[in-house]
């Protein structure tokens, strides 16, 4: 226990150094593009060097991002709950991020030199693969579904102690007793019947003439015990 727990620390410590040092590469990336030279110093004819600066933040930054994605993953317990279902679809989710931002990273650099028809073949790729990783995130997804659903469960039934349950007073002694009890459970005396309609069993008032459920004619009703 204390070596998985010791482990899980590891990870956290280490996915938030990786955290901090892709804040720190876009920061410091975006700051130097900040400078006028930098877009005035031209490079192939083609980009400037603030654009080449910020292209390659971004891509040292998701490849930062690429290993922050497998520590944080190593640190979420695996506990059979939400954390579970988390863990379960946390690497294809990973690959997916990956493959939206680095296509359209690469898509940056390559725009100026393909035709329409290179353009073609790349998005065709690209589209092809995220339908993939889709698919593949999407199969995990269902396959820890069931890690959601007992989490809920859980959730609901924690959450259903602090609902106040429907209460009823004995005639007798005014004791306070489920809604359902037949017996009051202090003194033991039979709780009051109440009327029910015929057709379809909704508690109604003495006297009422038509069901206010089902609107039938309350000319027999039925007793129920409270």
């Amino acid at each position: 226990m204390f070596s998985l727990i010791s482990l899980s620390n590891n990870a956290c410590r280490r996915a938030s150094q990786l955290f901090i040092t892709i804040l720190i590469i876009l920061l410091l990336g975006k700051l130097i593009t900040l400078v006028p030279v930098m877009h005035q110093l031209q490079l192939a004819d083609t980009f400037n060097a603030a654009e080449i600066i910020w292209f390659l933040a971004k891509s040292a930054a998701l490849v930062v991002f690429y290993f922050f994605a497998r520590f944080l993953i190593e640190a979420i317990p695996n506990n059979d709950g939400a954390c579970s279902f988390v863990k379960g679809i946390a690497e294809p989710l990973t690959a997916l991020l990956i493959v939206i931002m680095g296509q359209a990273l690469l898509w940056q650099l390559l725009a100026p030199f393909v035709d329409a028809v290179g353009r073609t073949i790349y998005y065709s790729i690209a589209i092809i693969l995220i339908m993939y990783v889709s698919v593949w995130l999407i199969l995990r997804a269902y396959r820890h579904a069931l890690y959601l659903v007992d989490a809920v469960g859980k959730i609901g039934g924690y959450l259903s102690r602090f609902i106040p349950k429907q209460k009823a007073v004995c005639p007798q002694c005014h004791a306070e007793t489920s809604s359902n009890a037949h017996f009051c459970n202090k003194c033991g005396h039979k709780m009051q019947e109440s009327l029910c309609c015929s057709d379809c069993g909704v508690e109604v008032s003495e006297g009422q003439s038509f069901c206010q459920n089902c609107g039938s004619t309350l000319s027999q009703v039925t007793t129920q015990n409270h």
